[in-house]
């Protein structure tokens, strides 16, 4: 499964967004009807939602594309689940509009448009509602709003695009420091990759990432064999937090947050290496 290939042909007798629209319409009759379905919350599925999701990574893992194709559709049921669920009043949140669907996919395309906005063309920008991602009014498009063409430009550069939208979309908010905002439920080895992809983009010199954020050791019960904790997995999360406590001190040593990857010009590798301690 690694690699692109060549795209599938569009198959006739399918109509564009079929099963789809069947999914739909089925999870909403569910909700409305299941006695199980029903009674759930979008803070009840999360348990799901974190299953589906290692099980996803397993069918990736194992290069199943049958498996792949099932699990995707697992999560997908998530998604609907919780767009059903978003689709009636709140009750903890009286006052707060209901979403569906179709605001879902809206929202991840306005989100595409700010971020990488040279994926849409003029054609593209008609075809998308015009309006703002919070229904207040119309967005601007056509050329300006299609910014620089996709084709020539390399990963790097469509990393700077992406980073530079995301610090323009925290306009007039505190600034955000290197580390914040960063999800620290996660599981350690993938919170301490998010939190190293963070501070590398933010300048901070490789030779500032001590051994710890770099290596896991496990022995035979599975455990750092220097570790008091017994759990590989709390030893390299307490790693990663204090790697993550000397990044906000450097960075509060530059001026508090916003003074790296926040304010959207990284520190050069030697203000970083002159804030550390």
């Amino acid at each position: 499964m690694s690699g692109a290939g060549p795209a599938r042909p569009a198959d006739p007798s399918r109509p564009a967004a079929g099963a789809l629209a069947r999914a739909v319409a089925l999870m909403a009759r569910i909700r409305r009807h299941g006695d199980w379905e029903s009674a759930q919350t979008h803070s009840s599925l999360l348990p799901y939602l974190v299953e589906e999701t290692w099980e996803l990574i397993d069918a990736v893992a194992d290069a199943d594309r049958d498996e792949l194709v099932s699990e995707l559709g697992d999560l997908l049921l998530q998604v609907l689940f919780h767009a059903a669920i978003g689709a009636e009043r709140d009750p903890d949140d009286p006052t707060g509009p209901p979403f569906d669907i179709d605001d879902i996919a809206q929202a991840m395309l306005d989100k595409l448009r700010r971020r990488a906005p040279y994926w849409f063309g003029d054609d593209a920008a008609s075809s998308d509602r015009a309006v703002s991602s919070d229904g207040t009014g119309p967005r601007a498009v056509g050329p300006r709003a299609a910014g620089p063409r996709a084709a020539g430009l390399s990963a790097a550069e469509q990393d700077r695009l992406w980073q530079e939208a995301k610090v323009a979309e925290r306009a007039g908010r505190p600034p955000r420091g290197v580390v914040d905002g960063i999800s620290w439920d996660m599981p350690a080895l993938a919170l301490g990759q998010k939190v190293l992809a963070r501070t590398a983009s933010a300048g901070i010199p490789d030779d500032l990432v001590p051994a710890e954020m770099r290596t896991v050791h496990v022995d035979p019960i599975g455990a750092y064999h220097e570790s008091e904790t017994g759990s590989a997995e709390v030893a390299y999360r307490q790693a990663v937090r204090r790697f993550a406590d000397r990044v906000r001190a450097a960075e509060a040593r530059l001026g508090g947050p916003g003074a790296g990857l926040g304010s959207g010009v990284a520190a050069d590798a030697a203000a970083w290496r002159a804030a550390w301690d």
